[in-house]
């Protein structure tokens, strides 16, 4: 797996839901074709199949990877899952007559093709790519909004799905809605939306007032007090507790039973887990924004061990702290430092997610890179701190996984 570096990019419905993951391939030059340097080769087929499983990278959604003629004409295609996976092609290649009658053919056998990346729609013209093609990717960077209004126009027409890509604020987000595209692509939901005149929920402060009173060392009788007037978190906290994501060997019962099988920091961590969780299940929620948070805090646990293996258990618990209030601010639509007063954080938590200077904003900085997949600051990264490219795949894949299990969790619960 060292031949490249993997990672992916949610698509998500007009629900605010995962709907597919862009499965991405990236070469290690930098300096690569950005498009064409995802598309995957026969090796990266084989490390799909053979190392990293499919199911690994996408969980229970499907996925989306960019083809080249060479998977048709070689039959590379028939190796992959064509229940999973949605294949998308680039628009010069499908200009290509007989390359279109071997996809048809394909389509007939139950395979799933998206137009990539869509800049000229006169691609559409050729009435074989509007049979074959389930979906069609707008690249919305490259178009203007009329052309994007007539592709989704022609896609309606002929029960096609768009799919708007790129698309990294709200802002763009709306404007796409509007025009009526099906699903969208990019890390629009991670931008916060500041709304300084919402209050804070009653729910909401109720769960902040008993994570203060973890973090402040309370007496086990006093937080078991608090939860018990708090019944409906309680509740709440226990059934998401007992869920099979945590595979407990026995169910608790009681806040006082958590307390002692979990531990404070551990229950400290899951109660503003639940709060995401919680937060992201309203009319307008962002439950990609909730595997965002599970994500980075197991990118930053991994990538203490990596550069630090003797870190303590203090550290770690610090180092996933770190990544989730790097997130907080996202649901509360207030600023970051407003949200944190109500938390009463460390000088060290505050430093790390407002200078980045310490070991926990070198962690949060090399996990926003690893997120973003950019190649050149992972090299620099690497360099850095010794670490390999299987390392950077290796961790990325377990969050991955961590991930899809948090995910299956929520969609049991719902």
């Amino acid at each position: 797996m060292d031949a490249f570096y993997i990672a992916r990019q949610p698509v998500i419905d007009r629900k605010n839901r995962v709907f597919a993951y862009e499965i991405l391939f990236r070469g290690e030059k930098p300096n690569e074709d950005i498009d064409r340097g995802t598309v995957m080769s026969a090796t990266a087929i084989n490390n799909l199949l053979n190392v990293i499983g499919v199911e690994d990278v996408i969980g229970p959604h499907l996925g989306i990877i960019k083809i080249t003629p060479l998977f048709i004409t070689r039959k590379l295609i028939e190796a992959l899952p064509k229940e999973r996976l949605i294949f998308a092609l680039f628009e010069e290649d499908l200009k290509d007559r007989e390359l279109l009658e071997s996809l048809c053919e394909y389509k007939k056998d139950g395979y799933t093709f998206a137009l990539n990346d869509l800049h000229d729609e006169r691609v559409l013209d050729e009435r074989k790519v509007l049979d074959i093609v389930s979906y069609i990717k707008i690249d919305h960077e490259a178009i203007s909004e009329d052309r994007i209004r007539s592709i989704v126009d022609v896609a309606k027409k002929h029960g096609i799905k768009t799919v708007c890509s790129k698309i990294e604020t709200r802002k763009v987000h709306k404007s796409m809605e509007q025009m009526e595209c099906d699903y969208f692509q990019g890390f629009f939901f991670s931008e916060p939306e500041i709304l300084e005149e919402q209050p804070i929920r009653a729910e909401t402060g109720s769960i902040l007032m008993l994570w203060n009173l973890i973090r402040n060392d309370a007496s086990t009788d006093e937080l078991v007090k608090a939860f018990e007037r708090e019944h409906a978190i309680t509740l709440q906290l226990l059934r998401f507790i007992n869920s099979p994501f945590f595979s407990l060997r026995q169910t608790v019962t009681s806040i006082r039973h958590l307390i002692t099988l979990l531990g404070r920091n551990q229950l400290s961590q899951w109660l503003l887990v639940m709060l995401f969780a919680k937060e992201s299940q309203g009319e307008n929620g962002n439950h990609p924004l909730v595997l965002m948070v599970i994500n980075r805090t197991e990118l930053m646990v991994g990538l203490l061990k990596l550069i630090k293996p003797g870190a303590s258990k203090s550290e770690s618990e610090t180092a996933y702290l770190v990544g989730m209030l790097s997130l907080i601010h996202l649901i509360f639509h207030r600023p970051p430092r407003e949200i944190l007063h109500h938390l009463h954080v460390s000088e060290d938590i505050e430093n790390a997610l407002f200078e980045g200077d310490n070991l926990y904003g070198k962690l949060l900085n090399m996990a926003r890179i690893i997120e973003n997949n950019n190649i050149e600051k992972i090299h620099a990264m690497q360099r850095k701190y010794d670490l390999s490219t299987n390392d950077i795949n290796r961790l990325s894949l377990e969050a991955m996984k961590k991930v899809n299990a948090f995910d299956e969790a929520l969609r049991n619960m719902a």
